[in-house]
């Protein structure tokens, strides 16, 4: 193993909460390998235009254990300042590819193939997505501690979450909002028909006695007019949810789980507390067959392709 460079490493947070996670995961990862200062750049959020206030940084609604990036530590670090442009800019990715090109500090994930930290730990800023199961698994006892609410959970989601608890509850996590707005995303991420849902149901079925499904999606009424399931369930309205921070413990609060290739639904998956619960996820993650290793072995994967 080379030298480890004992500098203040940086770890970019962007994207949604899904995506926060598995980068603080990753942060995580590199403190416990390098024994060393890692400090999380949020900046990737400072000039988000209004469709995308969505992406802000929840995870700091939790109870993590983040130093949080100053520009001044940035400035430091990086050639060509990124944390000036707004992220969907030209300025903004051309900045990045410079980066990438000219900063040998500079680490850009350009796949999502899992890479030991070993093998890179002599960059000090990592910009990345950080998607595997592995990550996660390496620091999992201090995830559990600190992937907590600070804030306590409202009344009416306490109610629910007591109902849930109660029974043999599954959750069926339906994205589809952005991942169907344009021919591009379409085609990396793909659609999960009826079919699917149906298939994952039938496996619940029959390993667990007297389940029972609720649907939860970023649209649940194109999921109501498009996809027929075979089983009753119970449709998570929006007037029921309180915010996404939330749902996403309440997701954890379910016995099972079947998830399409979202990683707001991977984490409410993972953060179930049962330890015979099955969780059914996608076998091929991306539509375009992209290399992920985002799915747990003791998950069961099923092919959205029958």
């Amino acid at each position: 193993m080379g030298e480890i460079n004992k500098k203040i490493k940086f770890v970019k947070f962007k994207g949604g909460l899904g995506n926060q996670l598995f980068q603080y995961a990753f942060l995580k990862n590199i403190e416990r390998y390098c024994n060393c200062k890692v400090k999380g750049d949020f900046s990737h959020y400072n000039n988000l235009i209004k469709e995308d206030l969505i992406r802000v940084p929840r995870i700091l609604k939790m109870n993590v254990n983040i130093d949080i990036a100053t520009e001044k530590d940035l400035k430091k670090v990086l050639i060509f300042k990124s944390f000036k442009f707004n992220p969907k800019s030209k300025k903004y990715k051309m900045s990045t590819v410079f980066e990438t090109l000219f900063n040998r500090k500079y680490f850009f994930e350009f796949d999502r193939k899992y890479r030991t930290v070993k093998d890179i730990i002599n960059y000090i800023i990592f910009d990345g997505y950080w998607q595997s199961w592995r990550y996660v698994k390496n620091v999992e006892k201090i995830l559990k501690k600190e992937i907590t609410l600070r804030d306590k959970i409202s009344k009416k989601n306490a109610i629910f979450i007591d109902k849930v608890t109660k029974e043999e509850s599954v959750f069926i996590g339906i994205r589809k909002g952005d991942y169907h707005s344009t021919k591009k995303s379409m085609n990396r991420y793909g659609i999960f028909d009826e079919n699917y849902f149906n298939r994952a149901i039938e496996i619940i079925k029959r390993k667990v006695l007297n389940p029972k499904f609720y649907v939860f999606s970023n649209d649940i009424d194109w999921v109501k007019n498009n996809i027929k399931f075979d089983e009753k369930v119970i449709y998570r309205e929006k007037k029921d949810q309180v915010n996404d921070l939330e749902e996403l413990f309440v997701l954890g609060s379910f016995k099972h789980a079947i998830i399409v290739n979202s990683t707001f639904y991977w984490w409410g998956a993972w953060l179930i507390n049962n330890k015979d619960k099955i969780v059914i996820a996608p076998k091929e993650w991306f539509n375009d067959g992209s290399k992920i290793d985002i799915v747990p072995p003791e998950w069961i994967k099923l092919s959205r392709r029958n």
